[in-house]
C-alpha cells in the first residue's frame, strides 16, 4: 500500500519546518495550500479550517504548534473518517 498524494504533501510540509518559530504569513499560506490540495477531503479541510481559525501570534507561530497540526492532518489523511473518492 503506497502513500497517498496528500500524505506525501503533508510530509513535504513537515520537512520545511525548521526552528522554534515560523513566519505567521508563511504558515497561513502553507495551510491554505494544504486546504486546496485536500479538496474533496472534508475531514482534512475541516481540520485545516480549525487551524486557520486558531492560528496563534501576530507575526510568528510556534513551531511546535504547527508540527502538532501537521500530525493531526497526517493522521486524518492516513485514516479517513469518510469514504474517499
Amino acid at each position: 500500500m503506497g502513500m497517498s498524494d496528500l500524505e506525501t504533501y503533508i510530509q513535504a510540509m513537515r520537512k520545511d519546518v525548521t526552528g522554534d518559530v515560523l513566519s505567521r504569513s508563511r504558515t497561513m499560506d502553507a495551510l491554505l495550500d494544504l486546504r486546496l490540495e485536500a479538496a474533496g477531503r472534508d475531514d482534512v479541510t475541516s481540520l485545516v479550517d480549525a487551524a486557520l481559525a486558531d492560528l496563534p501570534g501576530k507575526t510568528m507561530v510556534p513551531g511546535d504548534w504547527y508540527r502538532e497540526r501537521l500530525d493531526l492532518f497526517e493522521l486524518a489523511a492516513v485514516n479517513p473518517v469518510e469514504p474517499v473518492g
